[in-house]
């Protein structure tokens, strides 16, 4: 009996212990602690881009409409081919035959469209132009920016993350200087959002001297930030 009561008593002494001795036990809440912002920014040039162009033609013969639309997307798949664009980076839809009404003075039928889209993925602002303009050569109907993206966004953002987390420090360590404490460990950190660029247009301008010149896709921003609690000694 007496050997128990030693035995309790040595517990409850260590749990005692336990719960006063150090910071480390010490809840948050309760200790002298700062809480700081920070955010962090990668700048960086859109490296890939995407480009729809559409073989259309209207009229009555629609047999020989679809062998123009055919001809002008086999001209495109050339043209890709000239480029060295992997065809893994094109995508070309089944023809879409159309019918084309009149409603004044009553509903007619005036004809049929025939058309076919092909999309086209493409690595480097110089490809993308020399693509731009060879598509418009061809006589194309139609042919519009896709967008533009960053290749390496995640690595950015991640980049973005640790200067978050640097200026959130610096920041922190201003705070404790001027209230005479020193800077300790971060007890909580929370990172608060990402910033990573979706596809955008991509502004285009025709050059014939100089193609690649006249396309501009411009930086984006690539940002991150961070709450960071640290601990005041």
């Amino acid at each position: 009996m007496r050997k128990t009561a030693h035995l309790l008593t040595g517990l409850l002494a260590a749990l005692i212990l336990t719960a006063c001795g150090g910071n480390n036990g010490q809840p948050i809440a309760e200790r002298d602690t700062v809480s700081v912002s920070g955010e962090g920014t990668i700048k960086a040039r859109p490296d890939i881009f995407n480009l729809v162009a559409v073989a259309r033609e209207r009229g009555d013969d629609v047999a020989a409409m679809k062998d123009e639309v055919d001809r002008q997307v086999q001209a495109m798949l050339d043209l890709a081919k000239q480029l060295q664009i992997d065809d893994k980076h094109i995508t070309a839809s089944d023809i879409q035959i159309a019918p084309e009404w009149e409603y004044q003075p009553e509903r007619k039928l005036i004809g049929h469209q025939v058309s076919r889209e092909v999309s086209f993925r493409t690595s480097g602002v110089e490809r993308y132009a020399e693509l731009a303009d060879g598509l418009a050569g061809l006589g194309l109907k139609e042919v519009r920016p896709g967008g533009s993206e960053i290749s390496n966004a995640d690595e950015l953002a991640n980049q973005a993350l640790e200067k978050a987390v640097r200026a959130a420090r610096e920041k922190a360590e201003i705070l404790a200087r001027a209230a005479g404490r020193e800077l300790g460990e971060a007890m909580q950190i929370n990172a608060q959002g990402y910033n990573v660029p979706g596809p955008v247009p991509m502004r285009a301008a025709m050059a014939k001297e100089d193609a690649s010149q006249s396309y501009r896709p411009g930086e984006q921003d690539v940002t991150a930030s961070v709450q960071i609690t640290f601990q005041l000694n």
